[in-house]
């Protein structure tokens, strides 16, 4: 399994995975041009492009759905509520046949790989993580929720990598010129994880298969990617955890992380 983020936060998110040799994407925030772009830059490109897994209905997730479905004969994968709320701009005459209705915990078995989606807490209709499974290697995909149930967690445990937000650091948040209450959203139990937040359900994710941790969905304003790991670093360190053991990298807004590759 390899997996590239193209691009994560605010503006716009969509992420490249080759498992068992199928392409898809999470979520296309990004526009059709800039997703082949970006994956040129990588050396890859969507050419025989199966399907995109949407987590949910936000302009900076699906804003090119319709190109991406005009160019690739797809499946798109949703929840009924992401379908029945999707803005006529960003599907326009996309065939009602090429959209596949999912929900929480019903696994998806593709022939070659499975994905098990599963409920995420934001301030969307119905939004979805997804559990990508190649055999015996899984990837977590976790944005743009406030919490994450402890009830859940069994079914995310022990994955091999996980790409999880780390949105915002809350001193920075509420000492932004942010509106009161756009920052009251932020940190609502359906709004977006704190650095610190992240790193405490990660502790409770993580397991001996456990390798590699993408933290997602940055803010460009209200986090900067030191503070994210070093609050990572403080964490880890206060529950007695060795950060080395792990690969963690940030990604990023403006441009593609590295190739992360789970073998």
């Amino acid at each position: 399994m390899r997996a590239i983020i193209l691009a994560s936060g605010s503006k716009a998110n969509a992420t490249y995975l080759e498992i068992n040799g199928s392409k898809v994407l999470i979520d296309c925030g990004l526009s059709y041009r800039q997703i082949v772009q970006r994956l040129n830059e990588r050396g890859k490109n969507l050419d025989g492009l199966e399907a995109v897994f949407i987590t949910h209905e936000h302009m900076d997730h699906v804003a090119g759905l319709r190109v991406l479905a005009k160019n690739h004969n797809l499946k798109i994968i949703l929840s009924k509520g992401t379908y029945d709320n999707l803005d006529k701009r960003f599907y326009g005459d996309i065939l009602p046949e090429m959209f596949v209705i999912t929900s929480d915990l019903q696994q998806l078995d593709f022939g070659n790989y499975s994905v098990l989606p599963f409920n995420t807490y934001h301030d969307a209709s119905e939004p979805l993580g997804y559990k990508f499974i190649e055999q015996e290697k899984t990837l977590v995909y976790l944005t743009d929720t406030g919490y994450f149930p402890i009830k859940s967690l069994k079914e995310l445990k022990n994955s091999d990598c996980y790409i999880i937000e780390a949105n915002h650091e809350v001193e920075l948040l509420l000492e932004s010129a942010r509106p009161w209450m756009l920052k009251k959203r932020i940190l609502d139990d359906q709004g977006h994880l704190s650095n610190e937040d992240s790193a405490s359900l990660v502790i409770n994710l993580l397991g001996e298969r456990t390798k590699q941790i993408i933290l997602a969905h940055l803010s460009l304003e209200c986090n900067y990617e030191e503070i994210a790991l070093k609050t990572y670093e403080k964490v880890f360190y206060n529950e007695g955890i060795d950060i080395l053991s792990y690969k963690i990298i940030t990604a990023k807004q403006n441009h593609s992380t590295e190739e992360i590759i789970i073998e």
